[in-house]
């Protein structure tokens, strides 16, 4: 019965999931699974203490590069 009640829940949020991230995976999938991979991991270690690694991988997520300047 427990194991029921668990596929439901799976079930349940692989559908969320799918209904609240279709648009964003429709507009730019590579940002997309970015964002998805690195916003738990960001959490993670945001709440461990790692607030320096937080932010890299927050710039990593969301595709901010270093803007580079050329001396001409």
């Amino acid at each position: 019965m427990e194991y029921l009640i668990i596929i439901i829940l799976i079930i349940l949020f692989g559908i969320f999931l799918y209904w609240a991230y279709l648009p964003d995976y429709k507009r730019n999938p590579k940002e997309f699974w970015r964002t998805i991979i690195g916003m738990p991991i960001g959490m993670l270690l945001g709440g461990i203490g790692f607030g320096d690694f937080n932010e890299k991988i927050k710039k990593w997520a969301i595709g901010e590069k270093k803007e580079t300047k050329t001396e001409k």
